[in-house]
């Protein structure tokens, strides 16, 4: 009786023991998770996701934002009409625009490389004579041509304007130079205004600039929220073309650093500015 009381409490406190420490979880499943809780904006087709093992001039592996397995999309065809913009490396973040045929759904008809997007692009700017838009062009011309090279080579500097474009959508103007506002009121050029955009997002294979509304050295810049929408040409290695609305073409150049991109000209701002100083002092 002893014997069958002492097993009847130690199965008690067996089964007290697993009561107290609870059923084990179920282990779960993370090559199915989603890799980005980001959801793309309302309209907006693409897929977006990280390249994958296996891709080729022929094939994009895509392992898709919302999770899942990786999905094989055909590319030959966006291959042909150069519509895959970027050199496509593992591991990069990727936008597919998927065949809208019901029949092709793992077709893609373009593929752009968004992380290789990612970095400094800038275009070559020349300031315009001052006062002279009721002038002719060739009469504008013939002016600069007569211009003593003194002036030229002080006033006639070439600035890179562009945009950065960093992760989490922000973007950064590229082409303001500081100068002395005297110096500016007093120059017999002056330079297009500089986009001041502030962030960047792709939406159906385009790629949307936004000059947002803030404030820099107490200077409040876009005070109306302004989208420019641009579709790719061509990206590939250190060159990248885009197509405004108008259809008109620009195209840049990628650039290690931003400051460094119009070193030149902040040399020259500050040769002017420092010359404007000293015939202050005479």
């Amino acid at each position: 009786m002893k014997v069958k009381t002492i097993l009847a409490l130690a199965l008690a406190a067996t089964t007290l023991a697993a009561c107290h420490r609870g059923k084990k979880p179920p282990r779960m499943d993370n090559s199915k998770l989603a890799i980005s809780l980001s959801k793309p904006a309302k309209g907006d087709r693409a897929i977006y996701g990280l390249a994958c093992l296996g891709c080729s001039d022929t094939a994009l592996v895509l392992l898709p934002n919302g999770g899942g397995d990786p999905v094989r999309y055909n590319i030959l065809d966006a291959t042909r009409n150069h519509q895959v913009f970027g050199d496509i490396e593992v591991g990069d973040w990727v936008c597919v625009m998927p065949c809208e045929e019901k029949d092709e759904k793992n077709r893609a008809d373009m593929v752009i490389d968004l992380d290789q997007l990612k970095a400094t692009w800038t275009y070559p700017v020349m300031p315009k004579l001052r006062d002279v838009s009721h002038l002719s062009k060739r009469q504008q011309a013939r002016i600069l041509a007569n211009m003593p090279d003194s002036i030229v080579d002080t006033y006639m500097v070439p600035r890179q304007y562009g945009f950065t474009l960093k992760r989490m959508s922000e973007a950064m103007a590229v082409g303001r130079v500081m100068v002395n506002k005297d110096v500016d009121d007093d120059s017999p050029v002056e330079y297009p205004a500089v986009p001041q955009y502030t962030e960047w997002h792709a939406y159906n294979g385009k790629l949307i600039l936004v000059q947002g509304q803030r404030e820099l050295d107490g200077v409040v810049m876009n005070e109306k929220t302004k989208r420019d929408t641009f579709t790719f040409v061509y990206m590939k290695g250190d060159s990248l073309a885009l197509s405004d609305r108008e259809g008109r073409i620009q195209g840049f150049h990628r650039s290690l650093d931003a400051m460094k991109a119009n070193a030149k000209a902040h040399a020259a701002a500050e040769k002017l500015n420092s010359k404007m100083k000293k015939e202050i002092l005479k």
